[in-house]
């Protein structure tokens, strides 16, 4: 007790801010529960399979390939732990490791800035507050854990830069490794740590190179054996990925767009937003550089966040640029954004040591848009909980789908069981999770395998959803044009069809319009 009271006094602001953030996201989550997206049904599958002991298979049998390993795994781990589903007690996992993240972030708030409260308590403020933030953390997605093991790689990067020993470079490898079969786009922490090793750690050359490549190989054969695995299973390392369809131009500005919905602009201009964004890009890079040329000796945290700031956002600009995933939006960048607030806060202590009338000027300059983000994140959380409060999250975890006839249908009839011939659904995930039944995706359009085996498939069921459309696969009034369609039993939010050949098909993707 004697060193906990202390501790508290030490450390009561950002305990609060952690028990704010805690309970932000279970108050988001109290109506519906946790939100639930395509991607979030795929965890939970894999997470209940490896319950059952079935392996990483997903809920359509296939194997797990378009998203790594490791957090189907760590849900698995917490179901065995608790002993009740996964979807039960995802408010409270994510709401913890949103705590969590706090916690990390006040102390290291505290590392950079010694003494100074007042803008480690802004920024405290903004974080729990922000939008994107909160998002990923009321849905089950995977970022949910990298942007914990984000936080955890930067304590321990810093730990290691205080002794650069292999020691200490283990425990880095590690959480990297980690982070890149958690997401994909871990493979930034890697860089990150390889770029910190090499040029921003001290020592001898010759020392910083063999420890740059150990680090690299330790961290990526996590990564590495992910991939293996995959290619063996499914012949693809990530899966089937389609081309980009937006432009690099477009990602900048929906980049733009995000950085500024953080600082409180929710539609700036399409100039604001490509400016905002090349600004970032431009003095991150430049505060990096001088960090490293000519105060190496004073690297730490804040050194760290701005080299994967700028690699993470860099990566993601490319990535979209060359392949095809949902467009540049809060959930892609919600990894950078503590990083990004770091980066704010920490050249806040450095107006504590400027002439007066200097520093009171650029006090209030910063203040204004600390309270205009402030501001602009309350009004946008105040949305985001009405919205949640009458119908549920956004996603599968909304009312409409509770309700659903035709989902109710499939749940209480044996059709779905006893039905011969091959059911297809425009959204075979909402079946799947809503009713525990197992069809067939629809083919997508480019995916010229699939389509050919449902092209000459002679009798099948669709079971379409109005609200699952989705462009890439076919839709409703293209199946006509390919099958002879009949609807079977109709609903208001779906039919299910009978599909038999209009005639020997003679069919190309290109030819649907």
């Amino acid at each position: 007790m004697k060193r906990i009271i202390p501790f508290l006094q030490q450390h009561i602001d950002t305990c609060i801010a952690a028990v704010m953030g805690f309970y932000f996201v279970l108050l988001l989550t109290q109506h519906g529960g946790i939100g639930i997206s395509p991607d979030s049904i795929m965890y939970t599958s894999v997470a209940r399979n490896l319950t059952l002991g079935n392996g990483f298979l997903q809920f359509d049998g296939k194997p797990l390939t378009m998203f790594p390993v490791a957090f189907p795994y760590f849900l698995h781990i917490i179901m065995l732990l608790t002993r009740h589903d996964i979807v039960l007690v995802a408010p409270y996992l994510t709401a913890t490791l949103f705590a969590a993240n706090i916690c990390l972030a006040g102390y290291i708030l505290e590392k950079v800035q010694l003494q100074n409260r007042i803008s480690k308590n802004i920024v405290l403020l903004l974080l729990i507050t922000n939008p994107a933030l909160l998002e990923v953390y009321t849905m089950l997605w995977s970022e949910t854990l990298f942007i914990f093991l984000v936080m955890l790689f930067m304590v321990a990067q810093q730990c290691y830069l205080q002794k650069t020993d292999f020691k200490h470079l283990l425990p880095v490898a590690i959480i990297a490794g980690i982070a890149s079969i958690t997401r994909y786009a871990g493979i930034t922490l890697i860089a990150t740590g390889c770029f910190i090793i090499l040029f921003a750690s001290q020592g001898s050359l010759k020392k910083r190179w063999i420890q740059t490549i150990l680090f690299g190989c330790i961290s990526s054969s996590f990564l590495c054996i992910n991939l293996f695995s995959n290619f063996l299973q499914s012949g693809y390392l990530t899966g089937k990925r389609l081309p980009a369809d937006t432009s690099f131009p477009d990602n900048m500005q929906l980049y733009g767009n995000v950085l500024a919905g953080w600082v409180g602009s929710d539609n700036p201009s399409m100039l604001i937003a490509v400016i905002l964004g090349v600004l970032v890009i431009l003095m991150t890079g430049i505060y990096l550089y001088m960090a490293i040329v000519h105060q190496k000796n004073k690297i730490g945290f804040i050194t760290i966040a701005e080299s994967f700031l700028l690699i993470y956002v860099l990566f993601i600009l490319a990535s979209s640029t060359f392949s095809n995933y949902d467009d540049i939006n809060n959930r892609l960048l919600a990894p950078v954004a503590i990083p990004f607030f770091l980066v704010l806060g920490a050249g806040m202590p450095q107006l504590m040591n400027m002439k007066k009338k200097l520093y009171l000027f650029i006090l209030v300059l910063a203040a204004l848009p600390a309270t205009f983000a402030l501001t602009g994140n309350i009004h946008n959380d105040t949305i985001a909980l009405q919205n949640n409060r009458d119908a549920g999250i956004g996603g599968y975890a909304e009312d409409y789908w509770k309700e659903s006839p035709i989902l109710h249908f499939l749940q209480s009839t044996p059709f779905a069981d006893t039905a011969t011939l091959p059911k297809y659904s425009n959204d075979n995930a909402a079946i799947y999770y809503f009713t525990g039944k197992k069809v067939k995706t629809l083919p997508e359009l480019t995916h010229q395998t699939e389509l050919n085996i449902f092209l000459q498939t002679k009798a099948l069921y669709v079971i379409w959803l109005n609200s699952g459309a989705n462009p890439d696969i076919l839709e409703d009034n293209e199946l006509y044009k390919v099958k002879k369609c009949i609807p079977m039993h109709t609903f208001s939010d779906g039919v299910i069809y009978l599909c038999t050949p209009l005639h020997e098909p003679d069919f190309q993707k290109d030819s649907i319009p």
